[in-house]
């Protein structure tokens, strides 16, 4: 190399051959895939045939000819996985077309480029061939530093090989873009196959790779020996479904559907992100209403834990949102967002995969990287109990083209086909499992796992399975391109769109009409244009469902719908596919705190008629609501006071765990604790009852039995709903659920016009009122009692010291008498 005019380094020594010559190169090295020089190979150490299989032919090729002179990122260094920008990509365009280096020239027309760069006269050719005008006017610019995206390469590789327009290739990402009809002639000429093909995409935003374009153009070189330089003609139509890998080597590990428990999210064709389902698909919703250029999302499932989700952007950085107590958000905490954040340290994934409390992501090299809960080594990184906060990368995993989680395992498919799965069973380093075929996609659910492969079969095993003599073929099936595991029960793609289903069919997520269990599978006749499909697991409150997105962008679910995941505007299961209503956009939260109001609004809102006490707590604490990224659950924070004015006030109410039952149990304990919501003597028997009948379950020496009697309100409100004291055994003795006298007193004490009936039973006079209060004191129970029918206190100073811990039990009133105006003389 010798320094040029401009003072950097520009090609004279190693002069560039004519044309023609390049193309004779290129078109053999592509036609006969023999390998470059011995010292081509060796000139990037970045560059292998194991690590760049798919690129490195093409990089020898125009290395050969000089195309990268001058624009090397290091010593013996290429650095395939980095996007190229502008300059660079105009120094190779016109070295390729034109055979040799431009004619010097003193000033750029670009208001951005510096006269002194030595790339400036390759810009400028590159304008006067017009491949390009610039990236804007006024001033013009060239914007030379700018990353080129899949769209704007499109258009230089049409305009500088002149390729012949072309009919619509219908991608769903494309319509409406400047550069469409490029794109359409750049997928006409064969040399793209889109970034995706179930559904059809293209990814116009992404950005392109040094490596990719050295492809581009070398290809393209090709194409142009092969039909001269009138323009090229390809293959049209929609490529083969269920590739992992494009023609360019690009991953696509897209999951543009993902159903768990009681909700599910999918990809709209503009690229933002819809969830649905129960009040969690809501919030859900609402947290990812800011989302933009999502190519993938996955949503955990946990039996019991909190859930998350993550996204990947076509810019390459991944989104999570949702619980983070094991890191599985990836920001180097356990704090919880239900605002989407970016992933620490990761801006070239291509897929992500959500398990229980981790998840993992492919680099757009092939690595993975995983972070969260590494209980049974979900990791992968040979390691177990300890959990990574942040993205680590698999040492020994590479080429990887797409990946599946389950709850403690995941599976990775290389590039080649082949299949290597860590974390439970499988253990803490990746192993490669044995596969009858190439593997087009992998899915885990319960304690199966399925696979489809290249010629279109479908093999399962069950968790102790990592071997062809250990999988069973599903029969009948050859012409699979996506698999789908729930709970016992699964659902394949077809090639042309169909979606059939076999197993477990107890709720309907067979979607063949029956509630019959399917041993082979069942084709839903309904579905014939679907582009991706998913299976939730279901539990013991929730059934399992199953959902496929249409090529239309429209979405069909089937199955359970105990907490409305077929989003019908019913809670009956389905046994045949119903359109699912999406919601449009949300407005979206400015902050987890508005997130929060307006989901708890929506709560609120869809149960009035049933419990209109929901809105009568939430009007009281609406305003002092907040969200929390620390500790767990929820709390409200209780101003209770003695003297003449005794009672409690409720002041705020914090958020942690945004659930529906974590919300509407505070929502509970608003109600019950905030003097005056509820009807003063009816509420009064009720907190009665519980602080009574529990009194060791007591947070503080005022408010007896208040969390057992918040567990039962939020049972009656919401029947399936975890409950804290009652199955959280925070209190001996009680049951896993209320009893039915708990329900009952609750519910008449809801009743503003009823008394509970146990009260008239247990209390008939002054006496037994002091008597009952005595064994579990309750300052709620006794505002709302004593003030009506009895006067209230005869004195209140003993309140005072009686509230500050620990209890002056010698400071309350004797049993006899009692301390009320109109029982006794005080």
């Amino acid at each position: 190399m010798a320094v040029g005019r401009f003072g950097r380094r520009r090609p004279a020594g190693r002069k560039a051959v004519a044309r023609f010559v390049a193309i004779a190169v290129a078109a053999a090295v592509v036609a006969t895939g023999l390998a470059a020089s011995a010292t081509a190979q060796d000139r990037y150490s970045d560059v292998t045939s194991t690590s760049h299989s798919s690129h490195k032919a093409n990089i020898d090729a125009l290395d050969s000819s000089g195309v990268f002179d001058g624009t090397e990122c290091g010593a013996r260094k290429f650095c395939p996985d980095r996007p190229a920008n502008r300059w660079t990509v105009a120094v190779w365009i016109v070295r390729v077309i034109d055979g040799t280096d431009p004619v010097l020239v003193e000033e750029s027309r670009f208001a951005d480029v510096d006269n002194n760069e030595w790339w400036m006269p390759y810009v400028e050719r590159l304008a006067d061939l017009g491949v390009t005008a610039g990236c804007k006017t006024d001033p013009v610019s060239f914007c030379p530093y700018e990353t080129v995206t899949r769209a704007r390469m499109a258009s230089f590789l049409v305009r500088a090989f002149r390729l012949q327009r072309a009919e619509s290739a219908k991608f769903t990402d494309t319509r409406g873009s400047v550069h469409e009809a490029n794109i359409d002639a750049l997928f006409a000429s064969g040399l793209t196959a889109g970034c995706n093909q179930r559904p059809f995409r293209y990814c116009p935003r992404n950005p392109v790779t040094r490596a990719q374009m050295a492809t581009l153009l070398n290809t393209g070189l090709k194409a142009s020996t092969s039909v001269g330089t009138g323009g090229t003609t390809g293959s049209t139509g929609t490529p083969a479904a269920g590739a992992i890998t494009n023609s360019q080597g690009e991953r696509s590990g897209d999951t543009q559907i993902s159903a768990v428990r009681g909700r599910a999210c999918a990809i709209r064709s503009d690229e933002t992100v819809t969830c649905w389902g129960g009040d969690d698909g809501y919030r859900e919703h609402l947290s990812a209403s800011d989302l933009d250029d999502v190519v993938a999302v996955s949503i955990s499932d946990h039996p019991t834990d909190a859930l998350h989700a993550c996204a990947v952007h076509d810019d390459g950085d991944v989104s999570c949102w949702g619980a983070g107590s094991e890191g599985q958000l990836g920001q180097g905490s356990l704090s919880t967002h239900y605002l989407p954040v970016r992933v620490l340290d990761i801006r070239d994934a291509v897929a992500v995969a959500s398990g229980a409390g981790f998840a993992c992501a492919v680099h757009r090299n092939g690595d993975v990287s995983c972070w969260g809960a590494n209980e049974q080594g979900q990791l992968g990184d040979g390691t177990t109990l300890t959990g990574r906060y942040w993205p680590q990368r698999i040492s020994r995993l590479r080429d990887a083209a797409a990946i599946s989680a389950g709850k403690d395992h995941t599976c990775a498919i290389h590039d080649d086909g082949a299949l290597s799965c860590w974390g439970w069973v499988y253990g803490t380093r990746p192993t490669r499992v044995t596969v009858p075929a190439d593997v087009t996609s992998v899915s885990m659910g319960g304690d199966e796992t399925c696979i489809t492969t290249a010629d279109g079969r479908v093999y399962c095993w069950d968790f102790l399975g990592s071997s062809v003599s250990q999988m069973t073929q599903v029969a009948g099936i050859s012409d699979a391109v996506k698999v789908a595991v729930g709970d016992d029960s699964a659902c394949v793609l077809h090639l042309r769109g169909g979606v059939s289903c076999w197993g477990r069919n107890d709720v309907g997520q067979v979607g063949d009409g029956t509630t019959t269990r399917r041993h082979a599978p069942v084709q839903i006749s309904s579905i014939t244009d679907a582009v991706d499909i998913s299976v939730s697991s279901g539990s013991t409150t929730v059934g399992a469902h199953a959902c496929a997105l249409h090529s239309d962008g429209s979405v069909s679910c089937w199955g359970g719908n105990e907490a409305g995941q077929l989003e019908d505007g019913t809670l009956a299961n389905g046994l045949t596919p119903r359109q699912v209503e999406l919601l449009n956009r949300a407005r979206t939260p400015r902050t987890a705190t508005d997130l929060l109001q307006e989901w708890i609004d929506d709560i609120v809102r869809n149960r009035d008629r049933d419990f209109p006490w929901l809105w009568d707590a939430w009007n009281h604490i609406d305003l002092t609501t907040t969200a929390s990224d620390f500790g767990s659950g929820g709390d409200v924070t209780v101003d209770c006071t003695g003297g003449a004015a005794y009672g409690c006030d409720v002041s705020s109410m914090t958020i942690t765990d945004m659930t529906v039952d974590t919300v509407i149990r505070q929502l509970a304990r608003v109600y019950d604790l905030q003097a005056g919501l509820a009807s003063a003597e009816e509420w009064g028997a009720v907190q009665l009852y519980f602080a009574s009948t529990y009194p060791r379950c007591a947070p503080g020496d005022y408010l007896h039995g208040a969390e057992v009697l918040a567990d039962t309100l939020l049972h009656v409100t919401a029947p399936h709903a975890y409950l804290p004291y009652y199955q959280g055994r925070s209190c001996s003795g009680l049951p896993r659920t209320p009893t039915a006298e708990a329900e009952r007193v609750v519910l008449q004490g809801l009743d503003a016009r009823r008394t509970p009936d146990w009260y008239f039973t247990e209390i008939v006079s002054a006496s037994d009122l002091w008597t009952t209060w005595r064994r579990g004191p309750s300052l709620p129970a006794l505002d709302n009692l004593v003030s009506g029918e009895y006067g209230g206190l005869c004195e209140t100073d003993w309140i005072a010291t009686w509230i500050g811990p620990p209890v002056d039990a010698t400071a309350i009133p004797p049993q006899h008498p009692p301390p009320f105006r109109r029982a006794t003389t005080c």
